[in-house]
């Protein structure tokens, strides 16, 4: 009952900040979708939902989901081996070690604002 009443007053905070009910539903747990006035859909439960009208949508929304989370993982990861060097003299083993993570950060960045990009010009072309 605790959890359903978080859920219900988290809704009405994001209604009292102007945000929308829409009819849809989150498909992970059936809450009711808001649209906030920004334009980003919510879940009152998970936070962002992705809104895919199409199979190409969906797709990138997929892609951009684990690259999001594999960020996450990679910087997790540095940040703990970063909190361990500290403790320590470095090492060649400990720069490249480093090095590999903060590549892996910088291509995901890279793929996402490709991804952005590429999304912005799709949607420019649809309007002319």
């Amino acid at each position: 009952m605790a959890q359903r009443d978080a859920v219900i007053k988290k809704m009405v905070e994001l209604m009292r900040s102007g945000a929308t009910m829409l009819a849809e539903t989150c498909p992970l747990c059936n809450a009711p979708l808001l649209r906030l006035p920004s334009g980003e859909v919510q879940c009152p439960i998970h936070g962002r939902v992705f809104v895919a009208k199409t199979e190409e949508e969906v797709a990138e929304a997929s892609v951009l989901g684990v690259l999001t989370e594999l960020e996450k993982t990679a910087s997790t990861i540095l940040s703990r081996y970063v909190k361990t060097f500290k403790e320590r003299n470095p090492s060649a083993e400990d720069l490249k070690f480093i090095i590999h993570w903060l590549d892996v950060l910088e291509r995901i960045e890279r793929i996402k604002t490709t991804l952005t990009q590429y999304r912005t010009s799709e949607k420019e072309k649809e309007k002319k």
